[in-house]
């Protein structure tokens, strides 16, 4: 994800089959791209795939491998389905949405217990959800866990899936050989980096009318605008958070016991969405695009754009990675 929050993808694979050693080789040629040897993803989201999970913990043992919720929920939904009468089934899916966004692990136990008082007449289903997924994997999806790390709202796999329809759209169909898929693979990269290249211009040039008080003032021209967003609506929890860290909820809390979002300087903002003020083209250099992305991925900008010399489509562009 980019400071501006669009997806892009980095690499694509043919698989023979989705066993664990597989997913290894996949995961260690993604390795291999980063630019720092001892670099691994902060959170890597997937699937309640075991073989691919056994696999992330083989090549990025340092990584948290989050559970995706919307698939989690339609399993559950599912399965209430089976086993729940229908006059029930909807306050058993609100209250299992309770247990999932408990904010910390005490209001977790009192949701699950609320639970499994409303499901005592269905003991099948509360022992799916207990023995599936809560039991095993409430670290990967329960709020009470997830948010002591920084997944930037990333809590589905619903980005991998918009991408890959796309991919799909493109390819056309399934018949084609190995010169098409590459083809359709390029094309999507360079519309990608073309929609990035653009987010990153209006990011840089455009005001919002929410952000142009003089609290922002060190943040402009700095930091994304998604960033800003995120900070305004952090600045408006202060009214009923306070100094409350339990209501909080913030991963910086809780890893650094701070409050540091609620500082409106570049040292509480997370790197991913920093941008230099600095750029050579003050010192009358001019950069291509390319040059300006290399070294900070096509993720992450850390410098101001300016107009480019060419259509962000043109031929000529490559992607870097």
């Amino acid at each position: 994800m980019t400071s501006t929050e669009l997806t892009f993808a980095v690499a694509f694979a043919y698989m023979e089959s989705e066993q664990t050693e597989n997913f290894c080789w996949i995961l260690e040629k993604l390795k291999e791209l980063f630019v720092k040897k001892d670099l691994c993803p902060q959170v890597i989201l997937t699937d309640r795939d075991l073989a691919l999970m056994k696999a992330i913990e083989i090549v990025f043992p340092r990584s948290i491998n989050l559970l995706c919720r919307f698939h989690i929920n339609k399993n559950i939904c599912a399965k209430c389905k089976q086993h729940v009468v229908n006059d029930l089934q909807k306050t058993i899916d609100t209250l299992w949405m309770e247990v999932v966004w408990a904010s910390d692990e005490v209001e977790y136990g009192q949701r699950l217990h609320q639970l499994e008082q409303a499901c005592v007449d269905y003991s099948g289903f509360i022992n799916y959800v207990k023995g599936t997924w809560l039991t095993p994997h409430r670290h990967r999806f329960v709020g009470a866990w997830i948010n002591r790390v920084l997944h930037l709202g990333n809590t589905t796999t619903n980005r991998v899936e918009s991408a890959h329809w796309k991919l799909k759209q493109m390819l056309g169909n399934s018949i084609g050989d190995m010169v098409k898929c590459w083809e359709a693979m390029n094309n999507n990269l360079r519309l990608q980096l073309g929609n990035i290249r653009a987010s990153f211009q209006k990011s840089f040039y455009e005001v919002e009318h929410a952000r142009i008080s003089p609290f922002y003032g060190y943040l402009r021209g700095s930091v994304s605008r998604a960033a800003l967003r995120r900070i305004v609506e952090e600045l408006l929890r202060v009214d009923y958070v306070g100094t409350n860290r339990q209501i909080c909820g913030c991963c910086r809390n809780a890893k650094n016991n701070r409050r540091g979002k609620y500082r409106a300087a570049t040292d509480a903002i997370h790197p991913m969405t920093k941008r230099e003020r600095r750029t050579n083209l003050r010192k009358g250099k001019e950069r291509s695009y390319d040059q300006r992305l290399q070294g900070t991925g096509v993720g992450y900008t850390r410098r101001r754009i300016s107009t480019p010399s060419r259509p962000p489509y043109s031929t000529g562009s490559t992607l870097k990675r």
